[in-house]
């Protein structure tokens, strides 16, 4: 079937048009799509074409949507779902222990057509159904929360307090979800952006440090400079924000890292272990996604202002392309159908 769509040529310039969709074979579905999410790593493919393995590339990964077919009959058509977008080999060390840790994961509009589109093909087993009272324009939330819960279970214990560089969409629901996990827990944030630091504020967390490397570490100066955060955690990715995650964390602190940049930064590894630092990574998600679903679904209005923009599919190529000068409050999200 045919069916309109973003696509993006190895030219990495992205147009609205028109691409041919396989019909859904047994063990896949047809999914009408109702929301997709704009994720930075999106944006990332817009600037350098890392991942796709297909052109002209049709992206977007989180996506909420209807299935319209099914041949198989493995979920009824007319179900809402959230598209699981992780394609693991299920063949690699990694597979056998988790999906997360595939060594050679792909995702869903890197690998194959996503959601930047009025409709997409997707295997039965990546659907996940929605509760029925959850609204589409929240549940779209439910991938980059369950990246956010995978993140937050990477820790042993409630930490003392907590700062969170960067408040993009994934800083945001790291910041719920700790709070969530751990009412009363003293979030700070530290983001340049005035209306995402707006927004943080908004939905509970503390003004933290303007400049993240000011706070000098115990005995410097600067903002809590005394002891440091018991918890930081990297959701920013500048040149940098790793070291300054370290600089703001307290003795025996944890630095959890959720950004995904590729710049090589300087970290002194006797300081690491002078101040008992844990440094921990996280990507992704594993069996989260229908927690997040639940968790969503159980309070939708504290997440609702996340959502801070929808775009219509016509206008989405050009919104996108704005994205990376001018990042938005909270998620952006397609919308493909004017309804």
């Amino acid at each position: 079937m045919r069916t309109d769509a973003l696509l993006l040529d190895r030219q990495l310039t992205m147009v609205l048009g028109t691409r041919e969709l396989a019909e859904p074979a047994p063990g896949e579905a047809l999914v009408r799509v109702a929301w997709a999410g704009v994720c930075g790593s999106d944006l990332h493919v817009l600037k350098t074409g890392a991942w796709v393995s297909y052109w002209p590339a049709t992206l977007g990964h989180e996506v909420v949507g209807v299935v319209e077919e099914c041949p198989g009959g493995e979920v009824p058509c007319g179900t809402t779902v959230v598209v699981d977008s992780r394609l693991p080999c299920g063949e690699c060390p990694g597979c056998a222990s988790a999906p997360s840790l595939c060594h050679q994961m792909s995702w869903l509009g890197e690998a194959r057509p996503g959601g930047f589109a009025r409709h997409t093909v997707v295997p039965v087993t990546s659907l996940v159904t929605c509760p029925t009272h959850l609204e589409p324009a929240i549940a779209v939330l439910a991938e980059p929360l369950a990246v956010a819960m995978h993140a937050v279970s990477r820790l042993s214990r409630r930490p003392d307090d907590a700062l969170i560089i960067g408040y993009g969409p994934i800083g945001a629901l790291v910041h719920l979800e700790l709070v969530r996990r751990w009412p009363g827990l003293a979030v700070s944030i530290s983001e340049p952006a005035a209306d995402r630091r707006r927004l943080g504020l908004a939905l509970g967390a503390l003004p933290g440090p303007e400049q993240p490397s000011a706070t000098g570490g115990p005995g410097g100066g600067g903002h809590r400079a005394h002891r440091g955060f018991g918890l930081v955690v990297d959701a920013a990715g500048y040149p940098g924000s790793l070291t300054d995650a370290c600089v703001c964390a307290a003795n025996a602190g944890t630095v959890l890292v959720v950004a995904l940049s590729e710049e090589t930064v300087p970290l002194v590894p006797a300081r690491v272990a002078e101040r008992t630092l844990t440094i921990a990574g996280s990507i992704g998600f594993d069996d989260e996604l229908g927690k997040a679903l639940e968790v969503l679904a159980a309070a939708p209005d504290r997440y609702r202002p996340l959502v801070s923009e929808a775009v219509l599919l016509e206008e989405a190529a050009e919104r996108l392309a704005s994205l990376s000068r001018s990042p938005s409050a909270g998620k952006v999200v397609v919308r493909p159908w004017q309804e």
